[in-house]
């Protein structure tokens, strides 16, 4: 193998590789069920956790709330006595010992008016009206409707924070005119709360503010301070999450963060029925996930072990393979080179002994092959001999490599002048069919090397030796051999020789050459009478000159008058029939241009009108209804000249054989919905005797006149025939549709100016 064809070689796996890929691929789906089955233990630690520090939440917020109901009921049940209602001094002692005897678990009990004035009250120098009055948690109670818990506040006796619930005492008219007050011990209470918790586990109750309650270590140091940061933003987060949802449900957050102690705990937050405060628990994460992370590492070990037998094992397989199937390369390389005597060895796996085998057996089928190859070569050859054609094969780069003894007396060479001979060789050429001789860049086999695609038959003259000799006309087929990856390995050429063909053609052109002659002689004989014209038109000039002499008797002058009569009716007769030849014989070109048809159809029948009037022929042009565009205004693609001379004679023929008190009408239309087609049509109708449909047959035929000759009109039966042969040079036609007795219509066909389809069909001429 060449350097060249090693660096375009596709690169490949080596065995080993390929059993460490194996390897992964087998280890990878086992390595990524460990990964998830660790992730669903560390999902269930946490999940545990969460669902133990849910249960602290839970019962912290249960205990409050019934706390707080009793509270409720407590001091409800002594704002509806009379006397409490009443504000009755008088009914203080037996109201505060009742409250003892009924509510160890509080401090106190007072009574205020909502002006802040105690009426009664456990303590010997109770607080200020003043101090209470402004006091934020006695200006929110004043607002409640009903039982009130407020937010953690610093006593104004003893100067220690605590909680104080209140409860409305209403009049009989259901106005409140004092409050039933009692401050919560926050010490007792977290005594109450947090005695059972374990010492690594946090408990805390919030207040609305976020400041810390109750907690079930550092009470002392952390009552009334604010809450950690992240805990602080998770409450903020569960209280918006309840006032979105609406519920009096508690609603419970969980959250990971780190404490006041630097720990990191899974918090679980809660909110307390009957009040603004949240209740907070926290476990530990590493206490938390201490058995999962020693299940991680055993397995993680575990793991590795594996990968190790794994690519241990791989490494010792690709080993035991590697060398039986170098051994069976050698042997292909060798083989490769042509040399059949090499044998693989027949040793390593049974699978790779199946295969040095099956080498073998196909290198002694290789060598059985290369016999039948040379066999069939012999065999091919002589194939060719016998064809009955010439036969040239040439190499990819247009050498002659291959040819039977057809091709050798075609271009007159001997088997040893053919051999290696070059496609552009000077000691032939080609000709095409009209003697020219063809560049070789043209030649058949250039066209196969360039393109590597079939020819399709071709005719050329082939001329060998001597450039004078006569040119052998040929048959050309040709058609590459490719090899499976695109390369051009051969071009053949067959050449039939066709010379007897291509004379009788040469024959039958020339009969043909012939014909045309005599048809220009035809043309040139009607252009000959383009010379009668000289002497007619002398004729009428000097016989109008004669009229002009105010001397000449009235006898001679009507004489006279037949004369030129007679001159300008032949010399008409001649115009037209010249103008049809030279229309029909292409000679007159026909210069077409976007032409406004509203314009020359008014002048046409401006001009037809007064003939019209002295035949009593009423002449009317269609008008479009209000509103509708009007297709007269549209361009057609017309010579102005000609369409006027194709209209005039539409209308003079429509007024001339017309009856008394008749009537021709004009209209235009156009194709295609909204008038947006190619064809632009104008009809003229009259109502005159109309025409049988064997007079329709030959309307159009030179000098024949359907039989108009007996109806006194002047004509010469050219008219109809001069309109289409002009309409037809435009790329027009004139149609025509009859009854007798019920008048003719006339249509001419023209072509929308601009239009794509109109652009694409060009004037004809027949």
């Amino acid at each position: 193998m060449s350097s060249a064809d090693r660096l375009h070689e596709p690169k490949s796996w080596r065995l080993g590789t390929g059993l460490l890929a194996l390897l992964a691929i087998c280890l990878v789906p086992a390595v990524a069920g460990a990964a998830l089955y660790l992730s669903h233990l560390r999902d269930t630690a946490l999940r545990d956790a969460y669902r133990a520090a849910d249960l602290v939440a839970i019962g912290t917020s249960d205990r409050l709330r019934w706390l707080l109901q009793d509270a409720e009921a407590m001091l409800a049940s002594m704002a509806a006595r009379p006397l409490v209602r009443s504000a009755d001094p008088t009914a203080c002692d037996p109201l505060l010992a009742e409250f003892r005897t009924i509510s160890p678990a509080f401090k106190t009990l007072a009574l205020r008016l909502t002006d802040g004035r105690s009426l009664c009250s456990e303590l010997p120098q109770p607080p200020s009206q003043q101090s209470v009055a402004a006091a934020p948690w006695f200006q929110a109670a004043v607002r409640q409707p009903g039982f009130h818990v407020s937010d953690g506040h610093l006593g104004n006796v003893q100067n220690e924070w605590t909680v104080r619930l209140t409860y409305p005492v209403k009049d009989a008219s259901g106005q409140t005119v004092a409050l039933l007050i009692t401050p919560l011990d926050l010490r007792q209470l977290q005594e109450r709360l947090f005695a059972q918790l374990p010492a690594s586990n946090l408990g805390a109750v919030v207040d609305a503010a976020n400041r810390v309650l109750v907690r079930s270590t550092l009470q002392g140091e952390r009552a009334g301070k604010p809450a950690v940061e992240n805990v602080s933003r998770g409450i903020d987060a569960l209280r918006r999450e309840a006032r979105a949802a609406g519920v009096s449900a508690p609603a419970s957050l969980q959250f990971p963060g780190v404490g006041i102690d630097g720990v990191r705990r899974l918090f679980v937050i809660r909110t307390v029925p009957m009040s603004g405060w949240v209740a907070v628990s926290g476990v530990p994460e590493d206490e938390t996930l201490r058995d999962y992370r020693a299940t991680r590492n055993r397995s993680l070990a575990l793991i590795l072990v594996v990968l190790l037998a794994a690519g241990l094992a791989a490494w010792r397989v690709s080993r035991g393979i590697r060398l039986p199937i170098l051994g069976l390369a050698a042997a292909a390389r060798s083989v490769a080179r042509g040399d059949l005597a090499p044998r693989a060895p027949d040793a390593g796996p049974t699978e790779i002994r199946d295969v040095a085998r099956e080498f073998n057996s196909m290198v002694v089928a290789t060598a059985e092959a290369r016999e039948r190859l040379r066999t069939s070569e012999r065999e091919y050859r002589t194939l060719l001999q016998n064809l009955p054609v010439a036969v040239v094969s040439h190499a990819s780069d247009g050498a002659v490599e291959l040819f039977n003894d057809r091709a050798c007396a075609l271009l007159r060479m001997t088997p040893e002048q053919m051999r290696g001979t070059a496609a552009d060789s000077p000691v032939w050429h080609f000709v095409d069919a009209q003697g020219e001789r063809v560049q070789p860049c043209d030649y058949p086999v250039a066209q196969l090397l360039r393109t590597h695609q079939p020819l399709s038959p071709q005719i050329f003259g082939i001329v060998a030796g001597d450039a004078a000799a006569a040119h052998t006309w040929v048959l050309v087929n040709g058609y590459p051999q490719l090899a499976g990856d695109g390369r051009l390995l051969h071009a053949v050429v067959a050449f039939v020789d066709i010379s007897a063909q291509h004379e009788a053609e040469q024959l039958r052109l020339a009969k043909e050459s012939a014909e045309a002659a005599s048809q220009a002689k035809s043309d040139f004989l009607s252009r000959l009478s383009h010379e009668l014209r000289t002497p007619l038109n002398a004729i009428i000039g000097f016989s109008q000159l004669i009229q002009m002499d105010p001397q000449l008797p009235a006898e001679r002058r009507a004489q006279l008058g037949h004369v030129l009569s007679a001159g300008e009716h032949l010399l008409s007769l001649i115009n037209q029939i010249l103008d049809i030849s030279s229309i029909e014989s292409g000679a007159q070109k026909v210069a077409t241009q976007a032409v406004p048809l509203a314009p020359l159809l008014e002048t046409c029948v401006a001009i037809c009108r007064p003939l019209a009037q002295a035949g009593a022929v009423a002449l009317e042009v269609a008008r479009p209804l209000p509103g509708e565009p009007d297709p007269a205004a549209v361009q057609v693609q017309a010579d102005p000249t000609r369409l006027r001379q194709v209209v005039m004679n539409l209308l003079s023929n429509a007024v001339k054989y017309n009856r008394p008190q008749g009537s021709v009408r004009l209209a235009v239309r156009q194709d295609g919905a909204g008038g947006e087609g190619p064809g632009v049509h104008v009809d003229i109708t009259d109502s005159g005797i109309g025409l049988a449909p064997a007079q329709l047959e030959r309307l159009f035929e030179p000098f024949n006149r359907v039989g108009a000759e007996r109806t006194g009109v002047e004509g010469h039966g050219l008219g109809l025939a001069h309109s289409r042969a002009l309409a037809r040079s435009m790329g027009g036609e004139i149609t025509v549709s009859s009854q007798p007795g019920q008048g003719s219509c006339f249509t001419l066909h023209l072509q929308r100016a601009g239009h794509p389809a109109a652009a694409s069909r060009p004037g004809r001429v027949n």
